[in-house]
């Protein structure tokens, strides 16, 4: 049976090391219809073997270094089947004006999965974004050089609780965000958003029920108002 991996852990092994690149080939191919599912494969360079995962995607395929990348290296081999647990991931590619970036999703229990965040050149860091949620899509600033991800939790009794991470594609940094007009935070799975909009490119706000705290009761009185009153909090950056 397939465990959660702690966070914390993972965190400590997000890097990648040396200055090889993560993704260490794209090859500007349509695949076979045959080869859509990730598959694990062995390289032998010069005196050693090397194993990747080879994505196969529209347009492209693409090759990951487990070695490049302790994290998915350290979660495969406290796994029982790498082969099945391989062929239920999934990279999917958020195409940007300088560059594409990849987002992969692994270590899935009950739809809820962990996510890594790869820049497509050499010498950058493969970032861990989410752990135990789903993603529910980006949302490019108006000049590319930021995405927000948004990720979910699903609860049976309550609407979806939810989060986000801004990238700055330029640098390859993670963001914090920043509300100075208040205190509370509706991040980090404790709220629901119904909708995220960029400002400028250089903040957001997200919009959410306008309701004392999430719960069950409040909430379900909330959808029952029509066009229910909204709350939109403002962000701004600074790089961690």
């Amino acid at each position: 049976m397939m465990k959660w991996i702690p966070l914390v852990i993972l965190l400590l092994l997000t890097g990648c090391s040396g200055s090889a690149p993560a993704i260490i080939e794209k090859i500007d191919t349509v695949p076979d219809e045959t080869e859509k599912e990730p598959v694990l494969i062995e390289q032998q360079e010069e005196e050693e073997s090397e194993e990747f995962i080879e994505f196969s995607l529209e347009d492209e395929q693409i090759l990951i270094s487990l070695k490049m990348v302790p994290i998915l290296n350290e979660y495969l081999k406290g796994v029982s089947n790498r082969k099945q647990v391989i062929n239920k991931m999934h990279l999917e590619r958020i195409s940007a004006e300088s560059h594409d970036i990849y987002l992969l999703e692994f270590s899935c229990v009950h739809d809820l999965c962990s996510y890594l965040l790869f820049h497509p050149t050499n010498e950058k860091l493969a970032y861990l974004v989410a752990d135990i949620a789903k993603f529910s899509g980006s949302i490019l600033s108006p000049n590319e050089s930021k995405v927000v991800l948004h990720f979910s939790r699903f609860h049976a009794s309550i609407s979806n609780l939810d989060t986000i991470v801004v990238v700055d594609l330029d640098n390859w940094k993670l963001l914090s965000l920043n509300n100075e007009k208040s205190n509370d935070t509706i991040l980090n799975y404790r709220w629901p958003f119904l909708s995220i909009d960029w400002l400028d490119n250089d903040s957001i706000t997200i919009a959410t029920p306008d309701i004392i705290e999430p719960t069950p009761e409040l909430l379900t009185e909330w959808h029952e108002i029509e066009d229910g009153p909204t709350i939109h909090t403002i962000f701004s950056f600074t790089s961690d």
